[in-house]
């Protein structure tokens, strides 16, 4: 009877002069809920716009890998649609995880241009960001709010006492920064009068001026921006610093964005947390850790009484490559 369920969706794309039939076909069913071969290729789609590596002909392996989420995705769903789980101000949040996957992207255009390339949908990328919501919000809601707060505060002072050393934070050195930033869209000949302005600027400061004075001096001929910096003493710029005496200027130096001058503040060493500034960390983990735990337990429940199987005949069968 499985082999024999085959679910055939007819999509006519008008044109100038012709149509288009999308033949898909149903791969795998969860309860009432049937699963086709464009949601899987759609699952493929989505995480090569949020830039997730993916195999140009992903393997039936990786294909039963991520059809088993999307599984998983229908039960937690089917669940929330019971309990009614909703997710407050629906639109808003939806709005704000297109922006962030948008943000990846230099640009509108190219983000629109991936979605092109990757033939997915708008209102596709919508339904999957809902869909996450749903998800999450199932599982604070069910699992990560109700795990028992005293057993987890019971454990999270035992964590800390056993681990100690996982909060140490490491020697760190504070420093004055003035960075000078070049644009890489300018002529040769203006490249050549901000090279001169940034060594007028570094002689001054190392003839004893203040970063004041000499910030309020070039601050309409050079983008400068300064800040009090603190970096860990293992870090390239923080090993830099370090080196220096208290109060000792470094020399101009390039980096990135164009050049930078640091004064070395003082040494900060490695100390211990103390368990109020990482109870709330630690609780966290734990908290999370159990809730998963008895979310795996739930998902394998479910899917124990659950009716759902694979169409391996259907899942099997050649279909459009993910480009």
């Amino acid at each position: 009877m499985q082999r024999c369920i085959i679910f055939l969706l007819l999509l006519c794309i008008s044109g100038n002069t012709s149509a288009q039939v999308l033949i898909d076909s149903v791969i795998a069913v969860v309860n009432t809920d049937a699963i086709t071969r464009s949601e899987l290729e759609n699952e493929f789609r989505i995480a090569a716009i949020m830039g997730k590596p993916i195999a140009k002909t992903p393997t039936d392996a990786e294909k039963r890998t991520v059809l088993g989420t999307i599984v998983n995705r229908k039960f937690v769903l089917q669940e929330s649609d019971q309990i009614g789980v909703v997710v407050a101000e629906r639109d808003t949040q939806i709005a704000e995880q297109i922006a962030e996957i948008r943000a990846r992207y230099a640009s509108e255009t190219d983000f629109q241009n991936a979605m092109q390339q990757y033939q997915l949908e708008t209102e596709t990328l919508k339904m999957w960001v809902y869909e996450q919501l749903i998800y999450g919000e199932f599982f604070r809601r069910k699992f990560f709010n109700a795990i028992n707060s005293a057993e987890v505060e019971r454990l999270t002072k035992s964590y800390y006492d056993k681990n100690k050393e996982e909060f140490v934070v490491p020697p760190t050195v504070t420093f004055n920064s003035l960075l000078i930033v070049v644009p890489d869209a300018i002529s040769e000949t203006e490249k050549q009068n901000t090279e001169n302005l940034v060594q007028k600027l570094s002689e001054r400061l190392q003839r004893g001026e203040t970063f004041k004075t000499v910030r309020k001096a070039y601050e309409t001929q050079l983008s400068l921006q300064f800040n009090i910096l603190t970096a860990e003493t293992d870090t390239p710029l923080g090993t830099v610093v370090t080196e220096l005496q208290t109060s000792e200027r470094s020399e101009l130096f390039v980096v990135a964005e164009g050049y930078q001058i640091v004064e070395h503040i003082r040494n900060n060493p490695a100390r211990q947390k103390a368990y109020s500034e990482v109870s709330e960390e630690i609780t966290e983990r734990i908290r999370q850790e159990q809730a998963e735990k008895q979310f795996k337990a739930w998902l394998d429940k479910r899917k124990e009484e659950g009716i759902w199987h694979i169409l391996d005949d259907a899942f099997t069968q050649p279909k459009n490559e993910v480009r």
